[in-house]
């Protein structure tokens, strides 16, 4: 927790796209915002690993696992699971203390619906092209790794490559159609490491961005007071 300085309050937190175990992952930054809150419930969106090889986790997202099962204990955790981590959470789930959602996590509050689902479900080059999204993920990963301190590089591709355009605009709209279709007021996805909000068919949308680029993001929801921060 932060000493000498007072705790931001919020009911609950969503995070996604750590992929931790990966070099460009920042469970460090991830732990130092939460231990600057008092929230009541956390919402892992999906990609909280980066693979099955758990070989590369640091000593800082071991550090962030533990203090997730240790808040667990007085406040709720919910994993979504993103393709990343699919059928991790069997392993890490009891760990981290999180009930775990294989599809989507809905829920109600004074009259209105919030779902939470990762979004790679609505990737369909990714449904359909696994290797060829997994060797492109790489290389820009390999990017990131290799970038200047300010990450010039990779937010020049992130920000002009058409096909990272189009799939944040799929994604976002094919989860619209989603929630629409099931009656909710707001819906959050993770997926795309693109953090927007964008409101369509009287639903509202949210991405929560992700923890391997700069800035990162997450967000905070009280009610229908909702906000994507940057860290």
């Amino acid at each position: 927790m932060q000493k000498g300085n007072k705790l931001k309050t919020t009911h609950t937190i969503i995070i996604s796209d750590l992929h931790l175990g990966s070099a460009v992952s920042q469970p460090a930054q991830v732990l130092k915002m939460l231990q600057g809150y008092s929230f009541r419930k956390l919402i892992l969106l999906g990609d909280i690993f980066d693979s099955l090889d758990f070989r590369n986790l640091s000593q800082e997202a071991t550090a962030l696992i533990n203090f997730i099962g240790k808040i667990s204990k007085e406040k709720k955790v919910r994993w979504i699971e993103g393709n990343h981590d699919l059928g991790l959470s069997r392993i890490f789930g009891p760990l981290m203390g999180a009930k775990v959602y294989k599809e989507k996590y809905d829920w109600e509050y004074a009259g209105k619906k919030y779902l939470a689902i990762h979004g790679y479900q609505f990737d369909r080059f990714l449904v359909d092209n696994a290797t060829i999204s997994h060797l492109a993920t790489s290389l820009y990963n390999f990017i990131q790794r290799i970038d200047f301190e300010d990450k010039k590089i990779s937010h020049f591709l992130k920000k002009t490559s058409k096909g990272w355009l189009r799939l944040s605009e799929k994604v976002s709209d094919s989860a619209i159609l989603y929630g629409k279709e099931r009656r909710a007021d707001f819906v959050f996805c993770g997926h795309t490491h693109k953090a927007i909000h964008k409101e369509m068919n009287d639903v509202n949308y949210y991405n929560s961005g992700c923890w391997t680029d700069t800035p990162c993001a997450y967000i905070t929801v009280d009610g229908e007071n909702i906000k994507i921060n940057n860290f």
